[in-house]
């Protein structure tokens, strides 16, 4: 066998690894539309280096038929390229999103990182229901007063409502107040220059007032997810770029 068949051999192994880490990555840990708004592609880009051109470029450049220790050069490559990629596997699956959070009219996308940037406990949310990242709203009490109160403690310590783990409840389309829905002349205004709306709207059918939308921030994005006129289902996500 001789290097560039050694250099393929490892590429194919490489490539079945990578194609199930994609599928985990792009189906389970951040599927649908997180996959772009909270660094699924970022966290796939990762993977793609350290599986399909470490490990497979270090064969390509060390093997040679009858090299003496060849063996031990090819064993130190695989523990390399495995413990590169665990570490990746590690960082995408601790960065993936949690959450999706409902609150004050807006939702929210949070992760691991959301709580230990403000110094708060990583909440187990196994206990809701649905896959990862839950649906979830911020259940705050109904009395103005003690409302007063939990958004007073939130803002000395400096924390967005969104990680408000203790008060969280599964979310239903019930929880949404329509008067909470974005301008349209806001958002129109907003997609002057990049005409995603249009394009968004072409996809789903309709015409744009048969949609509301709701402001949705996440780590790499600042868009709205686009419900039916009624409210009753969520139909997409409509990204506008921030310098549209």
């Amino acid at each position: 066998m001789n290097r560039v068949q050694a250099f393929f051999i490892h590429l194919g192994i490489s490539l079945t690894v990578f194609g199930v880490l994609a599928y985990l990555v792009a189906k389970v840990w951040y599927p649908d539309f997180f996959f772009t708004t909270d660094g699924g592609w970022q966290g796939l880009r990762l993977l793609l280096g350290v599986d399909l051109v470490l490990g497979p470029l270090l064969t390509l450049i060390v093997y040679r038929a009858g090299k003496p220790g060849l063996r031990f050069d090819l064993t130190a490559i695989g523990l390399i390229q495995a413990t590169s990629l665990a570490v990746g596997i590690w960082i995408v699956y601790g960065e993936r999103p949690l959450a999706i959070v409902y609150v004050d009219g807006s939702f929210y996308s949070v992760t691991a990182q959301s709580f230990k940037e403000v110094n708060a406990p990583v909440p187990n949310l196994d206990a809701l229901p649905g896959p990862y990242p839950k649906w979830v709203s911020v259940k705050l009490p109904v009395d103005y007063g003690e409302q007063s109160v939990v958004r007073g403690e939130m803002f000395r310590s400096g924390r967005m409502l969104s990680t408000l783990s203790e008060r969280y409840a599964p979310f239903s389309v019930e929880d949404i107040d329509a008067k909470d829905a974005r301008p349209l002349e806001e958002i129109v205004n907003r997609d002057r220059n990049s005409k995603a709306l249009q394009r968004w709207v072409a996809d789903h059918g309709g015409s744009t007032s048969d949609y509301r939308f709701f402001q949705f921030g996440a780590r790499y994005a600042l868009g709205y997810l686009g419900f039916d006129g009624k409210i009753d289902r969520l139909v997409g996500f409509l990204d506008i770029p921030l310098a549209g």
